[in-house]
């Protein structure tokens, strides 16, 4: 019995991890540069460091407020402001 309600707990526990679609309309677009990172991690101290990644950022409005989404090269160029969109985070 104690097996089973641990594999439960679990199951539960990773199925709430995982990143879900946001829905809502695209208020605005950023595309984070290697320079604009670079700059980022000179202003602080060099032992907090970062590796350099671009990054495509989208914000999602919805009924909730706006959520920042990390989104593949792909769809940062196909998604307009001001659409309708679902998307699926990543990183």
């Amino acid at each position: 019995m104690k097996k089973v309600l641990a594999i439960i707990t679990m199951g539960l526990l990773l199925a709430s991890c995982r990143q879900h679609p946001v829905s809502g309309y695209v208020v605005g677009k950023r595309h984070v540069t290697e320079q604009d990172i670079i700059r980022e991690n000179n202003a602080s101290h060099p032992a907090a460091w970062k590796p350099v990644h671009e990054r495509w950022v989208v914000f999602v409005a919805d009924s909730l407020g706006v959520t920042p989404c990390h989104v593949k090269p792909d769809t940062y160029e196909r998604i307009k402001k001001g659409d309708f969109v679902t998307v699926k985070q990543f990183e």
